[in-house]
């Protein structure tokens, strides 16, 4: 026993080091990047894919009309809207002749509903430079200029801004943070600033600006149709493809509500944990056994044994704490405090992963925004 917890802290320790190494290079996007010298002489196309969006569609492309960059097109894609979406965007492309619609009424064989509707949208684009953002993000008015800057002043071909993820109440926050604390360890976002490597890569669906001819070399979203994990898969494929790119944080220009409620949380990542392991049923086994293990088993042996275990229990609670709260304050404006729930919350997000394997294979497949994807499709590799 004692030399099993000694691994879970050296364990925990390794990512704390490793994170400390890491995170400084993901950087706040600055206020004060604006260059002069750079007039809005590069033609920006934001494309918006919505599907049942009545609630947010509205102020998302308001917020978009209200952006300082002048020379900006706005393309809305409403995906098979089910609700008010398409009155909405009609009503709005009346308004702002900015906003231009494409209305999808049939979802081709081999895609998901998502990436067919990024994709069709591309294709419209006549910018320079592309712009892919989710249909419930808010921005503030200088989000795109600021980004433009950063795109060009760092030379980069991809740039992808964290939003500030919202939720209401105290256990839907605190799975926010938890989530991001684990993804952070997962898949190390700070790889997508590393240069010289074309291993791992980030996208993030809040926001995505990246170069027309960057996009079209990679294949566009038709070089992965049918990945429910889009926005990370467009970051790989740049960073694989060996170009620049860049995460930066933007909580305080760009916010988006995470899910309404710990349920639709829990819903959602039905779509999203099983897809990032593979639809594996033995890596997510391993991955159950692992978050257990390494995250709420040293808070049972701190309790029940002494000496050496206990120490070394202490030791990786102390480490894992530390990780959780460096991660907290780099991406959210939570309290650090939340690093109080990690036991419970580590056994929520085991049972999120036991719940999204059974139901992915009971059913056959995911039902994703009123679309069934069969195990078959999601499996494909695309």
């Amino acid at each position: 026993m004692t030399m099993l917890i000694l691994v879970i802290a050296l364990f925990w320790f390794v990512v704390l080091i490793d994170a400390c190494i890491g995170l400084p290079s993901i950087q706040a996007i600055k206020t004060d990047t604006t260059n002069k010298d750079l007039e809005a002489t590069e033609r920006i196309s934001v494309v918006v894919a919505a599907k049942d969006e009545a609630l947010s569609i509205r102020e998302t492309l308001i917020s978009l009309v209200d952006q300082s960059y002048s020379n900006l097109e706005i393309i809305v894609v409403n995906d098979r809207s089910d609700d008010e979406t398409e009155l909405i965007i009609q009503d709005l492309c009346r308004h702002f002749p900015s906003i231009h619609s494409i209305h999808i009424t049939e979802l081709p064989e081999g895609w998901i509903g998502k990436n067919h509707a990024l994709h069709v949208g591309s294709q419209a684009a006549t910018g320079d430079v592309l712009v892919f953002i989710d249909a419930d993000v808010r921005l503030n008015s200088r989000t795109i200029e600021m980004a433009r800057d950063h795109l060009n002043n760092q030379q980069v071909d991809h740039l992808t801004l964290s939003p500030d993820l919202t939720g209401k109440g105290v256990w839907l926050r605190g799975f926010i943070a938890y989530f991001l604390f684990g993804f952070s360890y997962f898949k190390r976002p700070w790889t997508a600033n590393q240069d010289d490597s074309r291993k791992g890569g980030m996208g993030i669906g809040a926001f995505q600006m990246i170069r027309r001819d960057t996009y079209y070399a990679i294949g566009t979203h038709a070089a992965f149709p049918t990945q429910p994990d889009d926005d990370l898969k467009l970051g790989q494929y740049v960073k694989k493809a060996g170009f620049k790119q860049r995460l930066v944080t933007g909580k305080s220009h760009l916010s988006v509500e995470w899910y309404a409620t710990l349920k639709e949380a829990l819903v959602g990542l039905e779509k999203n944990t099983f897809a990032g392991l593979h639809y594996s049923i033995l890596l997510s086994f391993f991955a159950i056994i692992g978050t257990l293990l390494s995250q709420t088993f040293p808070y049972v042996t701190l309790l029940t044994y002494e000496g050496l275990p206990q120490l070394f229990s202490a030791l990786a609670i102390l480490f894992m704490t530390l990780h959780f709260i460096i991660v907290t304050r780099k991406f959210t404006t939570f309290s650090p405090a939340y690093a109080f729930l990690l036991p419970l919350l580590s056994i929520l997000f085991a049972y999120s992963i036991a719940r999204a394997v059974y139901l992915t294979y009971k059913r056959g497949g995911i039902h994703w925004r009123g679309t069934f994807y069969s195990i078959n499709t999601l499996k494909r590799k695309d």
